[in-house]
């Protein structure tokens, strides 16, 4: 599916995050506050090896340290360094990048597979660039390599860090093999945060007229990966051509990782979804596979494929099911996926990652011949199902029963499970009434985080009536999309509230990371997937922080996707940079569920908070801690309750340290979406107030338990009104969090019926109360009568209308000497404990006569 096609499904679901991302836009960190890696080199290093690093980017001038995300690599500063700046779309050269370099010295048990690395500097730490580790040699580039007898010599069995420097750049290798050898080349380049789009060309051995036959080729597929192999016909050299697609782009951001291995390569694991804890057998399609055989019915791009099989025993523990442990690159719209790596190795090396992810019911493997609806799969709900577009024109048909009113959520995978498909589902009853038909999924987090994919939408199917229900699915477009890679999985499973957390720094335009100042704090973007019908709130706190780092209560309402998280540094706190553990805890019926918070940033900068940015999953959240900056914003409160449409006024005073006199803006930011905030100016030692507004949306907002805090900044925060020439730059402070809870009125109109009731001496009667709940909120509600006191020998006993139910039954007794006046009127008092602490009343009215 075409990323314009995507784009314009989903326009309507970034109506609805405008206001989120207003607010978002508000905390843009003021420019320099971090160093920016716009690139490394090499791309690439040997476990156990020592080699020199180059980095490149912004604000590195102070650098002191690399941070990997594990331990045991020793570091050593070298210098500064200049690189070229390459040249833009028009040929015109861009500016050198500084940078520096460092000797690193990895550990011999480093993890396999791309890992993550920062420059550390006086001012904080920077964004993360890939950095990928192998078990083999590593070579570096050598100029000029641009026609074949320059190639640059390389092992087989080994990768090569390079760049395409120039648009009309073109880099040879040459390496030697032997005849019958099955030889896989990739090249790495969006996958490891590069720019390049590459081409591959596999050349023969030169002969005497200095000439070769062309054995492969191939452009960069939709995951930005460009691969081929060809098995050697003879003992020789031979030669790998690559360039920038097109000829029209170059430059030291369009980097790459060149592989040429005769070790196992994975296409497809079946089935890609394993029960936790249960040894599994799956079968493995690829190439080079340890112990496999050609299967004459795998082919991918003409090219035979090897299937193998072998079990995978997945963990068990809780904490690990419940993460992503992949050692390739996940993007956003994968970002709540649970799963991990699995690789085969052999005495050639080992293979690349293939994702494997966990299962939250029984799997059921599709059958093959289930092509009609006439003859469909029969499944057991719950399950999860694993099944694959085998063929030309595929259409898997599976049939369930369900009796009236059951609830199962359907969430299908393919594209974010890496498989080249263009899934949908269809829903229809026995009498081939459609139900649902689901295809590209709108739900769009930011633009920062842009999750929109080709996969369908969740759907929560409600039993319309008892019967057999016919599930098909299969690729949009099936006669194109089909093989071995072309596998999905359906998760249908009944109501199981769960939630996934990704936190990025607060830019929506700049790859930047979270840099707190002594005595200060910073702000988190926090992105919520919420799934099982999980509306409940969440709170936030830290894990094993470093010493004076802490991460104070605050809470992400129940209606919320897009939230903050606020980072405190204590006056006292020790400079320090590293990974931080952050974790949402949310009561789901009695059961506490924890999940940690996963980091994320922006890979290359936009020109507007509007505009989607590439974005990927990181391999921790980072922060920085540095020293004391110029002034705080000190709050005497912590806590502010109000009433739905209030406006919110939050007393703040500008502390400054010494010598500090610019006066400062200050903005609250948070709350429900389209709470707005008018910048309030405050001089330096003196107080003010900053607001937040709901305005004419405040019908609209929802309830609940939200963060909120407010920013400063010495230049206007309005980007409307640029700052003038020769200002000062920008000092930005984050307070301390402020827990916000607004009480509404009323959380829906409630009604008894029947309105008039009569009711004859020694008799009951049956009313029935119901709420049409206005909010979306788990509650509850005690449903009592208050009876008059003039009334003798009536009585009701109260009942409970349940967080899933919507009405009740209220039994109204009279004794048989009953005395009740005629059209006698009665209260029906219906009370939601709301924040637990909070009771919200309403009232309904009934008239109650006695029965003659």
């Amino acid at each position: 599916m075409s990323t314009k096609r995507i784009l314009t499904a989903t326009l309507a679901a970034f109506s609805l995050i405008v206001g989120a991302s207003l607010i978002e836009a508000q905390m843009q960190g003021p420019p320099g506050q971090s160093p920016v890696i716009t690139f490394v080199s090499p791309v690439g290093g040997q476990a156990g090896d020592s080699f020199e690093l180059r980095v490149a980017g912004v604000g590195l001038d102070s650098a002191e340290d690399l941070h990997f995300n594990f331990p045991g690599v020793k570091v050593e500063l070298i210098g500064a360094t200049t690189e070229k700046g390459g040249v833009d779309k028009k040929g015109k050269g861009l500016p050198a990048v500084q940078g520096q370099k460092f000797k690193v010295t990895l550990p011999a048990n480093a993890p396999v597979g791309i890992q993550d690395v920062r420059v550390v500097t006086k001012k904080g730490i920077s964004n993360p660039r890939a950095f990928v580790i192998s078990k083999h040699k590593e070579f570096v580039e050598v100029d000029p390599n641009d026609d074949v007898p320059k190639a640059q010599k390389i092992e087989l069995n080994s990768a090569v860090s390079g760049v395409i420097s120039t648009p009309t750049d073109v880099d040879y290798y040459q390496f030697t093999g032997k005849k019958g050898e099955r030889v896989v080349i990739s090249c790495m380049a969006p996958t490891i945060d590069s720019r390049l789009v590459a081409e591959l060309k596999l050349y023969g051995q030169v002969n005497n007229e200095g000439s070769s036959s062309e054995l492969g080729s191939v452009r960069a597929s939709s995951n930005g990966e460009a691969m081929l192999d060809a098995v050697l016909p003879a003992d020789g050299d031979y030669y790998v051509r690559i360039c920038q697609f097109t000829y029209t782009l170059g430059g030291p951001d369009y980097f790459y990782r060149l592989s040429i291995s005769t070790a196992p390569w994975i296409d497809a694991v079946y089935p890609p979804v394993v029960e936790p804890g249960k040894a599994t057998q799956v079968t493995v399609y690829g190439r080079n596979l340890p112990g496999g055989k050609a299967d004459p019915e795998a082919t991918l791009n003409n090219r035979p494929l090897e299937k193998a099989t072998v079990t995978i025993t997945p963990p068990s523990d809780a904490k690990a099911t419940q993460r992503l442990h992949f050692g390739g690159t996940m993007s956003p719209p994968g970002s709540m996926i649970d799963g991990f790596d699995y690789r085969l190795e052999s005495p050639a090396g080992t293979s690349n990652p293939y994702l494997v992810t966990y299962a939250s019911a029984p799997v059921v493997l599709d059958n093959g011949d289930n092509d009609s609806k006439d003859k469909p799969q029969q499944i057991k709900l719950p399950c999860v199902i694993a099944g694959k577009i085998e063929k030309r024109g595929d259409r898997d048909w599976y049939a369930f029963t369900a009796k009236k009113g059951e609830v199962y959520h359907f969430e299908a995978f393919a594209e974010r499970l890496g498989a080249p498909i263009d899934l949908y589902f269809q829903i229809r009853d026995e009498r081939n009434n459609l139900v649902t038909e689901q295809q590209d999924n709108t739900e769009i987090l930011s633009t920062q985080f842009y999750t929109g994919t080709a996969d369908p939408g969740k759907y929560r199917f409600v039993a319309p009536a008892d019967g057999t229900y016919f599930l098909l699915v299969t690729a949009l477009d099936a006669f194109t999309q089909y093989g071995p890679r072309s596998i999905y999985t359906v998760h249908i499973t009944s109501e199981q509230p769960d939630f996934r957390l990704i936190a990025m720094p607060a830019s929506l335009t700049t790859p930047e990371a979270t840099v707190l100042n002594q005595g200060g704090g910073a702000a988190f973007n926090v992105y919520v997937w919420r799934s099982g019908g999980f509306n409940g709130d969440i709170h936030l706190s830290g894990e094993n922080l470093p010493p004076g780092v802490e991460i104070p209560p605050q809470f992400i309402t129940g209606s919320q996707k897009v939230a903050n998280l606020v980072v405190q540094a204590r006056g006292d706190a020790k400079l320090w940079a590293g990974g931080i553990n952050v974790v949402g805890t949310a009561t789901v019926n009695g059961k506490k569920l924890v999940r940690e918070v996963r980091g994320a940033s922006i890979t290359w900068p936009v020109p507007a908070p509007n505009v989607p940015t590439i974005s990927r999953l990181d391999r921790e959240l980072v922060v920085a801690v540095r020293e004391k900056a110029p002034y705080t914003l000190a709050l005497n409160t912590q806590k502010i309750q109000v009433n739905l449409g209030e406006k919110i006024a939050i007393p703040v005073k500008v502390v400054p340290d010494a010598g500090f006199k610019t006066a400062v803006q200050v903005i609250a930011i948070g709350g429900p979406t389209g709470f707005t905030s008018t910048p309030v100016t405050i001089t330096p030692g003196q107080g003010g107030t900053a607001s937040l507004d709901l305005g004419k949306g405040a019908a609209n907002a929802q309830p609940g338990n939200y963060t909120i805090f407010l920013r400063g900044a010495t230049q206007p925060i309005n980007p409307k009104q640029p700052p003038p020439k020769g200002a000062p730059a920008n000092i930005g402070q984050i307070s301390a969090p402020i827990q916000l809870t607004i009480v509404p009125k009323q959380l829906g109109k409630v009604t008894v019926t029947p309105a008039n009731a009569k009711l004859a001496p020694g008799k009951e009667i049956e009313l029935i109360a119901r709420v049409a709940r206005q909010y979306d909120l788990p509650a509850s509600f005690k449903v009592e009568a208050v009876l008059p006191p003039n009334v003798k020998g009536l009585s009701a006993k109260a009942v409970t209308i349940n967080a899933d139910q919507d009405e009740a039954k209220l039994i109204l007794s009279a004794e048989p000497g009953a005395v009740i006046a005629p059209n006698t009127s009665v209260t029906v008092r219906f009370t939601s404990m709301f924040n637990e602490t909070i009771p919200i009343v309403h009232e309904a009215k009934l008239t109650v006569s006695l029965a003659k």
